[in-house]
């Protein structure tokens, strides 16, 4: 047996790393468990009720910055989500009159009411599959131990932070919120996965996938005056490619990527090749979009290259070749 096998083997027998895995599976089997229920009981979405349960012990409205923190889901993902609880009239959202850029958000009564009647759900299944498994006992060991390790954290985070370093794409610069290192690490992460993940687009895509797709890019298509609003449309027609895989894997690696990039840029500083660049990147994505409606899988090997975002720059239109010629007759 190879030594770095057997390291690993030693490390699961470590408590520190035991007890970071149980942890790790522990909440990601219950989580699950409980969307499930709450889906199926309820037919409210788990991301719906926490986003109710925060606003009700608030008390008053909270803005959307302050959910944010709350409920850890990412600014962007947050937004999704509060958009669908007002479509729904669970909540109201209006601007903040000291800061018009930010959003106050609460609860209607009918927000209320459907927050009461899915509580108890909720809080059973805490009861049944968190806390009836262990003792008194264990159950405050794992609160205490876990704030512990939030105070920790949240020490550290308070100490000297220098800003973030820029992340270039092509001739773009991404302004970011947090560490650079992690945006520019999850952007090279993205492009090992994508040919495989656009292979699959390619085999398992059904008419109503392609149908989305190009929905989603025709919101590109309205979003070229706006750089950050043009890149979020991007984000969001790549998510929609990523659902088209069987592979769960590969799926929530690939999402996990797309949100960190979502949650941590801030801005897009544009050079002035920028208004052609975004034109070039919407005809490759309208090339990739009709390479999975053909279920042309040549084409999206040809094309995967292209969308690379870790090369210096996209190349010109014209290299490449039959791929877009012929492309453009099926549009």
């Amino acid at each position: 047996m190879c030594a770095h096998r057997m390291d690993a083997m030693a490390a699961t027998d470590r408590p520190d790393v035991a007890a970071w895995r149980a942890m790790l599976y522990a909440n990601d089997r219950l989580l699950k468990r409980l969307a499930e229920e709450m889906l199926r009981e309820q037919a409210l979405e788990l991301s719906w009720y926490e986003v109710l349960m925060h606003l009700a012990e608030a008390r008053r409205a909270i803005t959307q910055r302050e959910l944010v923190e709350l409920t850890l889901m990412g600014q962007s993902g947050l937004s999704r989500v509060l958009a669908k609880l007002e479509a729904a009239g669970l909540v109201r959202r209006v601007a903040v009159e000291t800061d018009r850029r930010n959003l106050s958000v609460e609860l209607t009564d009918r927000g209320r009411e459907r927050l009461r009647r899915a509580a108890p759900l909720h809080l059973q299944g805490i009861k049944r599959w968190f806390t009836d498994p262990m003792s008194a006992r264990q159950v405050e060991a794992i609160r205490a131990g876990l704030e512990r390790v939030l105070d920790n954290l949240a020490e550290d985070s308070r100490g000297p932070r220098s800003e973030p370093e820029p992340v270039a794409i092509g001739p773009q610069l991404l302004s970011l919120s947090t560490d650079g290192v992690l945006t520019a690490d999850a952007i090279v992460v993205r492009d090992a996965l994508e040919p495989v993940m656009l292979a699959d687009a390619v085999r398992y895509a059904r008419p109503e996938d392609v149908g989305e797709l190009r929905r989603l890019l025709s919101v590109m298509t309205r979003r070229l005056d706006s750089p950050v609003d043009f890149l979020r449309a991007d984000w969001a027609l790549h998510r929609r490619i990523a659902q088209i895989s069987p592979n769960e894997v590969l799926r929530q690696m690939y999402l996990s990527l797309v949100t960190t990039l979502e949650d941590n840029v801030d801005a897009i500083v544009p050079d002035k090749s920028h208004p052609d660049y975004l034109q070039r990147r919407l005809r490759l994505h309208a090339d990739i979009v009709e390479a999975i409606a053909d279920s042309d899988a040549r084409a999206i090997a040809e094309l995967v290259d292209q969308h690379r975002l870790t090369t210096a720059a996209d190349p010109a239109p014209a290299t490449r070749g039959g791929v877009k010629a012929r492309r453009q007759s099926t549009r």
